[in-house]
């Protein structure tokens, strides 16, 4: 394999909405590593653009969001780069971007790279490849071909007739991989032929565990490993027997039990062990010296291999609470040696110096809490915790303070969990699967977020303070935990799903009808929609915490999807639409500025709400003269910030009223403060005549700031029953 040209470098930038893109910079970065390259992966959110110039080589991988828009982690460093326009004439790439050829701009956010770059006068060493919604064969292809001829780029030149096909593997499930090991000795290139295979297993209660073994895959790339990090939850362990490398990182829970995650697997290898006579492994066991079981969890798994017939590469490492250095230590020594294991299964220890020596070349280092693989980097945030608490057996709330340091990529799940796990294990919260799991949801600095998603850095600054608490408008079980059973009650009496009554459509071989869509409603109705989770949508209205009757946004905004499905038959349409008008319906969210504020969901269940009722003005005659009331209306309290009943009173008119109030005197006596109690009207008269007795005390709700803006909207809804 031919080597490297220059500085071996190369820049892999990824714009990913949901991880696809970023995955595959991490395979990219891989096979670039086997073929001498030094990648360096570039989350786009947050690069100056200014520094693109800075690299002779860059892949750009990304996928495009919506319409034809940059995933969101990519959007500020596209704008920048259109404003700045930094000149690129040293710099060779490529671009390899996802897509989905159901939309109309399929690939464009690939395309719009491609097309700037060039712009910019970077030169394209290979054409851009558009990868559909089964992107990894096309992306493998396109790798296998732009690596070798980044090979050969020095200084922006390169030759494409000296450039060979690439055979490094990156699939995770497979065996064989290349490995640059230019110098070394002809022993130390016999181990590196072969299965490179290495595998890391992890039982973690609070993360830790999970954490380490992720850190321990990359820098096991470092001997010319292929590290493949395995959960033990639902791991079957007959297939240690096909492994050669196996470390084990776990925890102990409680009083020397196995952590949750590895509780199934622990009892099924007792049950059924395999013969492990082919394995090599080490342990890791991480614990607490002030329990009588330390790292009782850790022993059991050492031994029982032992006990197996497996081979212990190196002897099992004991952690105490401050787990990081021994760790260190541990890694250190053990991968290295299970480095050793040649393709037959032998531990060549003869050669470990040789490969310390090969694996210290990379100068790789781990970074701390970093809980997802790749060199993404996020500094630690030290910030200080106000965690809601309540205890229903003492029916007693209130907020705990902690202080605590965390990486900035860490999700609000991590943080919960590491408190339940270090501080308090009485804690209750919904845990999700880190895929923004709905009922995840919890409110963070005022934000409704899913905590299994939502990452520090987007909540808190470094310093700051962090106020999570539970859902707003739901009773709260215990702690971060809501009851959601009202909310799917009232779903479940809306009856949002797709009815079979007749409508215009298909036929199908029974006789019954199929309702048809064409692709552009079908886009149309997908991003009017795309909200994540009807609960968090629930918890963003400023409305639920007052109104029991309210159904609530997240279940109204359905109701409103169903009724603008073409699909949806005339006959629950029409019931639908009676239930968005209905008491409890649309007409009782206060206001929409408090969901569109939550940001990208908010803005979409808002501008469905908007919508909706827009819809529901004309089909229920309220598009004249009513509709105009609530707008002028509206905008008088908000311009004001106060409220008073002369204003009550006038603004129903309209503009008009406010030119009437010059001639009828009544201008004159909120210039002059004599209406200003709330009180019966003959009180204003009386103030015409004795100014003070017009005068007395002011109800919280009038003539003052306008806090709640549900107040202000109940009292117009109650003026005026048309609303």
């Amino acid at each position: 394999m031919s080597g490297v040209s220059g500085n071996p470098q190369l820049a892999i930038f990824f714009g990913s909405q949901t991880g696809n893109a970023e995955e595959l910079a991490e395979k990219t970065a891989k096979m670039s590593k086997g073929m001498g390259f030094v990648p360096v992966i570039h989350d786009m959110d947050g690069f100056n653009p200014a520094q693109f110039a800075e690299y002779k080589r860059v892949l750009i991988i990304t996928s495009t969001w919506g319409e034809g828009e940059m995933p969101d982690n990519a959007e500020g460093l596209w704008m920048a780069t259109n404003e700045t326009n930094p000149p690129l004439a040293g710099v060779s790439f490529s671009v390899c971007a996802i897509g989905d050829t159901s939309y109309d701009e399929f690939c464009k956010a690939g395309l719009d790279w491609d097309q700037k770059f060039a712009q910019l006068g970077a030169t394209r060493v290979h054409d851009i490849q558009l990868c559909d919604v089964d992107y990894e064969p096309v992306w493998k292809s396109w790798a296998d071909s732009v690596l070798p001829i980044m090979q050969t780029v020095d200084g922006g030149e390169y030759d494409e007739s000296t450039a060979a096909p690439s055979d490094a593997v990156v699939d995770d499930t497979s065996s064989t991989t290349q490995v640059n090991s230019e110098g070394a000795s002809e022993a130390l290139n016999a181990v590196f032929g072969g299965d490179r295979s290495i595998n890391i297993l992890f039982g973690s209660q609070t993360g830790n565990a999970a954490g380490l073994a992720e850190k321990t895959a990359k820098l096991a790339a470092n001997y010319g490993l292929q590290p493949t990090v395995v959960d033990m939850d639902g791991f079957d362990p007959a297939k240690l027997a096909t492994m050669k490398r196996v470390m084990i990182i776990t925890s102990t829970w409680g009083e020397g039990e196995m952590p949750d995650n590895a509780d199934a697997m622990w009892n099924a290898i007792n049950a059924n062990g395999p013969a492990l006579a082919s394995v090599h492994y080490s342990v890791c066991a991480i614990g607490d010296t002030s329990y009588d079981e330390f790292c009782k969890a850790g022993h059991d798994w050492n031994d029982k291999l032992a006990a197996l017939g497996g081979k212990q590469a190196h002897p099992i490492q004991e952690c105490d609470v401050d787990f990081e250095p021994p760790w260190k230590v541990w890694v250190e020594e053990a991968l290295p040696l299970l480095a050793c294991v040649d393709d037959s299964g032998t531990l060549q220890v003869e050669l470990l110096d040789e490969m310390k020596a090969y694996g210290a070349g990379d100068e790789v280092e781990a970074v701390d809490g970093d809980f997802a693989p790749a060199t993404v980097v996020v500094d630690e945030l030290s910030i200080t915790l106000r965690l809601f608490r309540y205890d229903p057996v003492a029916a007693s709330s209130g907020f705990d303070t902690v202080s605590c340091a965390l990486p900035g990529h860490a999700s609000l799940q991590d943080l919960l969990e590491a408190i339940q796990g270090d501080l308090d294990g009485s804690l209750a919260f919904r845990r999700g699967d880190g895929c923004g799991t709905p009922t995840t949801a919890i409110r963070a600095n005022g934000r409704i977020v899913l905590a299994d998603v939502a990452r520090l850095d987007g909540l808190v600054n470094e310093g700051g303070t962090l106020l999570i608490e539970p859902l707003p408008g739901l009773p709260v079980v215990r702690d971060l935990v809501v009851d959601t059973s009202r909310l799917e009650r009232k779903r479940s009496e809306a009856k949002p799903w797709m009815r079979a009554d007749p409508r215009s459509g298909e036929r199908l071989s029974n006789g019954s009808t199929m309702g048809t869509m064409n692709s552009a409603e079908a886009t149309s109705l997908h991003s009017r929609f795309d909200a994540v989770s009807d609960l968090a949508a629930h918890g963003m209205s400023d409305t639920t915490p007052f109104d029991d009757t309210y159904v609530g946004p997240g279940v109204l905004t359905r109701l409103w999807q169903r009724a603008s499905d073409p699909r949806c038959g005339e006959e629950q349409r029409r019931e639908l639409m009676k239930t968005l008008q209905d008491d409890g319906g649309m007409w009782s969210e206060t206001d929409l500025s408090s969901i569109s504020r939550q940001g990208e969901d908010g803005r979409l269940i808002s501008e469905a709400m908007l919508d909706a009722r827009g819809r529901l003005l004309h089909e229920f005659r309220f598009a004249g003269r009513a509709g105009r009331q609530v707008k002028w209306y509206g905008r008088t309290v908000k311009l004001s910030g106060k409220l008073n009943e002369t204003t009550l009173y006038r603004q129903v008119l309209g503009p008009l009223g406010l030119v009437s109030n010059i001639f009828s005197g009544v201008s004159a006596r909120m210039v002059l403060g004599f209406t200003r109690t709330g009180g019966p009207p003959i009180r204003s008269l009386q103030a015409l005549l004795l100014p003070p007795a017009g005068v007395g005390k002011i109800p919280n709700m009038f003539n003052s700031k306008v806090a709640d803006h549900h107040e202000v909207v109940s009292l117009f809804n109650e003026l005026d029953q048309r609303f």
